[in-house]
């Protein structure tokens, strides 16, 4: 089993505040994909996109990163072929945000994970509405758990019932506010302990190569192995 990163070194054409990267990466990303009648198809169809983004590193202290200075992010996909017409387009797509001066797809064989942490906010919208969890990680594991299984169903054809999380802990003390268009969703980070069986270590590594919970292709979720 493998997953692939392209790594993308970009030029920012303008100061953008932190917490305003994910929706401006989602957008260069999204933009890319409708200059290509396949990737446009697939954007607008209503299903998991199964790629995940992590914001612009490395960090600015001051929450600003910089017009003119290089930043890098990481696009993980479990589709080859998928990450390399991404990275075709990226590559010549004109964007008022970003200019691509580096990409290069990596490819990572799945090894066993104890552990699986959240880099960017995880985002879960509860029955009402609310993106607060209030500190519910029955809701969270849930919720994960649902996520990932209908991801494996979609990629298998078949149903797994399997729960893979040993114990699950959130590592911020408050909701971390994120805008999105007209409104902010309210996000959170977890560290979660992972089980040792095949079937558990194979969803975790789905987890790891796709996302948490939602809005994968928005850039949250996205996780670290160890």
């Amino acid at each position: 089993m493998f997953y692939y990163n392209l790594k993308l070194s970009v030029i920012l054409k303008n100061d953008i505040l932190y917490e305003n990267t994910y929706e401006k990466l989602s957008n260069f990303i999204a933009f890319a994909m409708l200059q290509d009648e396949e990737t446009k198809e697939f954007h607008e169809k209503n299903t998991y996109k199964m790629y995940n983004f992590c914001s612009l590193y490395p960090f600015e202290k001051d929450g600003v990163y910089k017009k003119n200075k290089i930043y890098t992010f990481d696009v993980k996909f479990i589709n080859l072929d998928f990450a390399t017409k991404i990275k075709q387009l990226l590559t010549v797509v004109i964007s008022s945000d970003f200019k691509v001066v580096k990409s290069q797809i990596q490819t990572y064989k799945y090894r066993p994970i104890n552990k699986l942490i959240t880099l960017t906010p995880c985002i879960l919208t509860k029955n009402n509405g609310d993106y607060n969890i209030d500190g519910d990680l029955e809701l969270v594991k849930m919720r994960i758990l649902a996520n990932i299984q209908k991801k494996y169903k979609l990629i298998y054809k078949n149903a797994c019932n399997c729960d893979f999380i040993e114990s699950i802990k959130q590592t911020n003390q408050k909701p971390i506010k994120l805008p999105y268009k007209n409104i902010h969703f309210l996000g959170n980070k977890f560290e979660i302990v992972v089980k040792q069986d095949k079937i558990s270590q194979i969803l975790a590594h789905l987890a790891l190569s796709t996302g948490i919970l939602e809005k994968n292709s928005q850039g949250y979720g996205f996780c670290k192995a160890r």
